[in-house]
């Protein structure tokens, strides 16, 4: 916002006074008296000053805090919000297990004694607690296969289309799609008014028909939402998460990045090409833009999906990362 200046124009007396306080040269003796009847008003409106001051840094400290504290609620609020929606309608597939063997069961260890030419024997020998390695718990893993209990989903909320997994476990989210592309910027699964917002499909995409699906979400400060996305911007991290999950009410499609391509806000979205040359062009066109090499091929007749966020790097920026689904189909 542009400020205005007053124009002050000085009379004969200010500008006599401002020379006493300028000039370098020694000021005669007879005028110390005026000097210093004029130095010390002007340390009295000094000293006036600093409480008013300090007032204003209390309110800009005040408010301050009032904003760190309103945005720490609103993020807690988000997500006990996405947690609970996340244990109501979402549960990890345990791995499959092998069956053990008796020897395992029964805490014995088997091991090859000399061989002969006339046979080859086994013993069996008394484990040692005190050799035993210890046992380590793994860490879980942040892309176990999910199963979603999408009836239920749709019934909390009927803009329900998915639910999207990855970026090493900070994403784990409901998708759905509006009748716009605005309600859910601020409003969260359950409806709260929220600017966390909620992961949402183009409100003019044919779900998973269309040549790219597009999917929105904020990139929060702490990280949630599309907050890590960002992090594709590192090629290390790029080669080191290729695969993302999109579960829908009828299959699980995994989604395999190639593309991450900066751009602004202006940039045009389009979800269907008019055919093969116009696809292979516009793809073409997102791999030669992308921060780092396509990891696979795509062709007309591939079905992609855009995860897409803001970025920071510029003003209106956004960042895309185009994903291929690997396993189309019913």
């Amino acid at each position: 916002m542009a400020e205005e200046f007053r124009k002050h124009t000085n009379t004969g007396a200010d500008e006599d006074l401002l020379k006493l306080d300028l000039d370098e040269e020694p000021v005669p003796q007879e005028d110390l008296s005026v000097t210093g009847t004029h130095k010390s008003h002007k340390k009295k409106k000094n000293k006036a000053l600093y409480p008013l001051l300090i007032i204003l840094l209390l309110c800009v400290m005040g408010y301050s805090g009032y904003q760190i504290a309103a945005t720490v609620i609103r993020n807690l609020k988000a997500e006990a919000v996405y947690n609970n929606i996340e244990n109501q309608f979402v549960v990890e597939i345990a791995p499959t297990e092998t069956e053990p063997s008796p020897a395992e069961t029964s805490g014995e260890l088997t091991k090859p004694v000399d061989e002969t030419e006339e046979s080859v024997a086994l013993m069996t020998v008394e484990a040692d607690p005190e050799t035993e390695p210890p046992t380590t718990t793994a860490a879980p893993d942040p892309m176990r296969l999910l199963s979603v209990d999408f009836t239920s989903l749709k019934k909390a909320n009927s803009d329900s289309v998915a639910w999207l997994q990855g970026l090493q476990g900070y994403v784990s989210y409901p998708v759905v799609q509006g009748k716009d592309n605005s309600y859910y910027l601020k409003h969260l699964f359950n409806g709260t008014v929220n600017a966390n917002g909620t992961l949402f499909v183009h409100c003019d995409n044919n779900f998973l028909q269309d040549d790219i699906t597009y999917i929105f979400g904020h990139h929060m400060k702490s990280g949630k939402m599309f907050g890590h996305l960002t992090d594709y911007r590192s090629r290390d991290y790029y080669y080191n998460n290729q695969e993302l999950r999109l579960y829908t009410p009828g299959k699980i499609y995994t989604l395999k990045p190639f593309a991450v391509v900066l751009g602004v806000g202006t940039e045009q979205i389009t979800l269907n090409y008019a055919g093969a040359q116009d696809f292979n062009r516009g793809i073409q066109g997102y791999i030669s833009r992308s921060l780092h090499p396509a990891t696979v091929s795509v062709s007309y007749g591939d079905k992609l999906v855009c995860l897409c966020t803001c970025s920071h790097l510029q003003d209106d920026g956004r960042l895309f990362v185009f994903c291929k689904i690997m396993n189309p189909g019913n």
